[in-house]
């Protein structure tokens, strides 16, 4: 099995996509069959497609639609479309709590999407991080996801929220795709990464539905399918715990074994058994974090020492030289482009 074939999404983000086709004219039934993707896996469930055949129902969507498409699968958006995790986020006391969901469980909705929060000062920054394990995923795919997330916010609270900026990796598209009066705000096109910016007073609005107690059964449930999920690639599992974690500052394992739902010495015991240890995924993770955080010329290193676990930003500088061989402050002085051709030679 190829890794691009290892990979997939969930069902319920397929159906966005025929919905939006179906509001497009196009007929999606025909373009399912041509890519051999069975149309009776969409009738509800837990059901998945691969990531290879989600590209290609895409690129097969956006080629018959207009240059509003994106738009369109983000308006199709239900709880549904992200399973358990989307009814957890739609029962979150604040938006805060349903983004930290999101993010958090963001690999069980797609193998291919990372997630990850950032709060400096009075904002907190959502960023996508996409790894399809082939092409590129084009670049409707991601304006959907933030559009998506931002839509579905808006949804739960019942508010018209704007973030404070949105940022796109892809250049801007030679058609006006209707992105700046959707999110409400300025974007931003050709950046180091994809993500959003929010206004932390506008996501610790407490929503006057919420139920914290049934979204952590729903917590229970998603939990136990990422188990399922993930059977073999338990280190993958903690690396994601400690991306959702991380920003907040130093990140204990026994942090990670209750987000994980075990005790301690499961955790350690379940990484020994795939050749690893916490040390190692955290490593791994405080290096890929740091690279993608040495990118944001809204981050100082003292910043980012903190948000990786680090007592200071000396004993982060030694730690990342030891890693890399380079002191962070040099990286951070690079072109985001030049930062990223230092990562790819580091099999980051």
């Amino acid at each position: 099995m190829t890794e691009t074939e290892s990979k997939s999404g969930l069902t319920g983000w397929v159906l966005a996509i025929v919905r939006a086709m179906h509001a497009s004219g196009i007929d999606p039934d025909k373009v399912l069959n041509d890519i051999g993707m069975d149309p009776s896996r969409l009738e509800g469930g837990y059901g998945r497609y691969s990531q290879e055949q989600i590209s290609m129902l895409w690129r097969r969507a956006v080629a018959l639609s207009d240059s509003d498409f994106a738009l369109r699968v983000a308006a199709e958006v239900r709880p549904s479309t992200f399973h358990v995790v989307g009814y957890a986020m739609s029962c979150s006391a604040t938006l805060s709590r349903a983004l930290h969901r999101f993010a958090f469980y963001c690999r069980l909705i797609s193998d291919s999407a990372t997630a990850t929060l950032t709060e400096s000062g009075e904002q907190v920054t959502l960023s996508i991080f996409f790894d399809t394990g082939g092409e590129p995923p084009i670049y409707q795919t991601v304006d959907t996801v933030l559009a998506s997330v931002l839509g579905y916010l808006r949804w739960i609270a019942g508010i018209d929220i704007a973030p404070i900026s949105v940022s796109l990796a892809h250049p801007k598209p030679r058609q006006g795709d209707g992105l700046d009066a959707f999110f409400g705000c300025p974007v931003a096109y050709g950046q180091p990464e994809d993500s959003i910016v929010f206004a932390r007073a506008d996501l610790d609005r407490p929503i006057l539905v919420a139920d914290e107690e049934l979204a952590s059964l729903l917590d229970g449930v998603a939990n136990r399918y990422l188990e399922t999920r993930m059977a073999g690639r338990f280190a993958v599992r903690v690396r994601d715990a400690l991306i959702a974690r991380m920003p907040d500052g130093m990140v204990r394992k026994s942090d990670i074994a209750k987000s994980l739902h075990m005790t301690e010495r499961t955790l350690l015991r379940r990484l020994k058994d795939e050749g690893t240890t916490f040390s190692d995924v955290l490593d791994r993770v405080r290096l890929q974090l740091a690279f993608q955080y040495l990118k944001r010329s809204d981050l100082v290193i003292r910043d980012i020492a903190y948000m990786l676990g680090f007592s200071d930003e000396g004993t982060f500088s030694r730690a990342f030289k030891r890693w890399t061989g380079r002191r962070p402050s040099i990286v951070a002085q690079m072109r985001a482009d030049e930062i990223v051709e230092v990562a790819r030679k580091l099999d980051i």
